[in-house]
């Protein structure tokens, strides 16, 4: 039974016969090397993605450390309020600084250090004398929202794509590169020999 020409072949296959190992005579030397250089490259890149997984394990893992670490050091303080609360303070730059539109007023509160006084955030309006709960460090000063596991994880995924990407594209420009040199050397070898070919003189 004759083969059917007609039936269109596999991609797998046709993939396949494209590699360095195929013994297609009409496979220049070049071919084989570009195909030797795409299948490197591609090799290359996937074991990219285990590395970049494991930058972003550790950096996770270290990002809940710190979160831990400084939820651990969290003292809950009384602080009395020194003025109204208000929406644009005017801060300096050690001043724990409010999100969007939260509110914000200057109060006062006691630590091992002694009295401290700056501008903090409060959850609702508030009038001056009023006495808030205020987070603070091991160092007495105010602590802002801690990173929650949702945030770390982006973070760690943003690291890991960001380390791979970067890798990848190390590899894969110079690639693109070598590709391009061979596909023009490619063409200028194809154009020499037509030029031979409709030669009548030859």
């Amino acid at each position: 039974m004759r083969p059917d020409y007609s039936a269109p072949t596999p991609i797998h296959i046709r993939w396949w016969r494209l590699g360095p190992w195929n013994r297609n005579h009409l496979m220049r030397r070049t071919d084989r090397y570009e195909a030797l250089l795409i299948l490197a490259a591609t090799i290359v890149v996937l074991l990219l993605i285990p590395v970049a997984a494991a930058v972003g394990t550790a950096t996770h893992t270290r990002l809940e450390h710190q979160t831990q670490a400084l939820r651990a050091n969290i003292q809950q303080v009384p602080a009395v309020l020194l003025e109204d609360t208000h929406r644009t303070p005017d801060t300096s730059a050690g001043t724990l600084r409010a999100a969007g539109n939260q509110n914000t007023a200057r109060a006062r509160w006691s630590t091992s250090h002694g009295q401290r006084t700056d501008i903090v955030p409060t959850d609702t309006p508030a009038k001056a004398g009023q006495t808030i709960t205020l987070s603070i460090g091991a160092d007495g000063n105010p602590i802002g929202p801690l990173p929650s596991n949702g945030e770390n994880t982006i973070v760690a995924a943003a690291a890991a794509i960001g380390i791979w990407a970067l890798a990848a594209g190390t590899f894969l420009l110079p690639t693109q590169l070598a590709r391009t040199l061979i596909h023009r050397n490619r063409l200028r070898h194809w154009a020499h020999e037509w030029k031979q070919f409709d030669d009548p003189t030859r």
